[in-house]
C-alpha cells in the first residue's frame, strides 16, 4: 500500500511542479518494488489533462508477499479527478485494494488544497470500507467482518529556497470497530514482514517529513516516516532516499531506497524504481 501511495504522490508532484508540461498533455508510467522479505510490487498509471487545469488519473497495481502458509497477492486500482481553480483546488478519487479471500477495502478520498508558486497545503479525508474474512479456507462456514475507517490528514509543501523544498504529510484513522478484538484478526500479523503486506494497510496513523534538493532537472530527496499498525499497535520507522533524473526530453527515472525498522519484524530494506513518460504538447 505504501508503494502505491508513494506512486500517487509522485504523480501529484509532477502535476503540481510541472503544470506547463501537463497542460494539454499526459503522464504515463510504470513502477516496480522489491524488498528483503521477498515482497514484490508492480504498477502502471496514467494522468491525462482533459481540460485546462483538470486532470484525470488512473492507477492499477499488484503486490506479492511471503507468509508462513505461502505467498499472498493483492490488487489495487484507483481512479481520480483533480481540478485547480487557482489558487485552490479539489481532488476526488475512489480505489479498491486487497485480497478478497482475506482482507480488502473500497476507498474514497477527497482533498481540498491551496497552491501557489512556493507552497501548497492540502486537507485530506479518506473513507475505507473493509471486509475481513476469517476461518479455515477448507471450511465452508468462513465468516466476514465488515468495518470502516475514517482518515483525516494533511499534505504540505514549502519551497525554502530555489533548490530546497520541505514536505510534511500525515493521516490519522479512526475505526468503527476495535480492530484488536476482532476474531482471528491477529492472524494478519504473521502474513508478512514486508511493508507491502496486508497488516501495513491497517494503520492507526502515518506521518512523513522530508527535504528535496534540486540540481537543474535532477533532484535528490531524503525523508523520515513512521506509522503504527492497528492490529497490534506496533510501530514502524522508515528512512528513504530518492533520486530523480531525466533519461530523455520526455522520460524520467526515479530510484528510491528505503529502510524500515519494525518493532515486530526488525529491519527490512526496499528498492523501488519508477519510469515516467511526459506526452502531449
Amino acid at each position: 500500500m505504501f508503494f502505491i501511495r508513494r506512486l500517487c504522490c509522485s504523480v501529484l508532484l509532477c502535476l503540481a511542479c510541472n503544470g506547463s508540461v501537463i497542460a494539454g498533455g499526459y503522464i504515463l508510467g510504470i513502477g516496480a518494488a522489491a524488498d528483503s522479505e521477498n515482497g514484490r510490487a508492480f504498477t502502471a498509471f496514467g494522468d491525462f489533462s482533459i481540460r485546462e487545469n483538470t486532470w484525470l488519473s488512473a492507477t492499477i497495481g499488484s503486490t506479492e508477499t511471503d507468509a508462513q502458509v505461502g505467498r499472498f497477492s493483492t490488487t489495487f486500482a484507483d481512479v481520480g479527478i483533480d481540478h485547480y481553480f487557482n489558487p485552490v483546488g479539489i481532488r476526488l478519487s475512489g480505489a479498491y485494494w486487497g485480497d478478497s479471500s482475506i482482507l480488502d477495502s473500497e476507498d474514497v478520498r477527497a482533498s481540498l488544497y491551496y497552491r501557489d508558486d512556493t507552497a501548497s497545503f492540502s486537507a485530506d479525508y479518506e473513507r475505507r470500507n473493509f471486509d475481513f474474512i476469517f476461518g479455515s479456507i477448507l471450511l465452508r462456514d468462513r465468516r466476514k467482518v465488515e468495518f470502516h475507517a475514517d482518515g483525516w490528514g494533511m499534505t504540505n509543501r514549502i519551497q525554502l529556497t530555489d533548490r530546497i523544498t520541505f514536505r510534511l504529510s500525515g493521516m490519522h484513522y479512526g475505526y468503527s470497530r476495535n480492530i484488536r478484538i476482532q476474531p482471528e484478526i491477529d492472524s494478519l500479523r504473521f502474513l508478512s514482514a514486508s511493508r507491502l503486506s496486508l497488516i501495513n494497510s491497517l494503520i492507526d496513523y502515518r506521518i512523513n517529513a522530508g527535504l528535496e534538493f534540486r540540481f537543474g532537472l535532477r533532484s535528490l530527496d531524503v525523508s523520515v516516516g513512521s506509522w503504527q499498525t492497528a492490529v497490534d499497535q506496533s510501530k514502524v520507522d522508515s528512512y528513504t532516499i530518492g533520486f530523480l533524473t531525466p533519461m530523455t526530453d520526455r522520460t524520467d527515472i526515479e530510484f528510491r531506497l528505503s529502510l524500515d525498522d519494525s518493532e515486530n519484524f526488525g529491519n527490512t530494506t526496499a528498492l523501488t524504481i519508477y519510469l515516467y513518460y511526459f506526452g502531449g504538447s
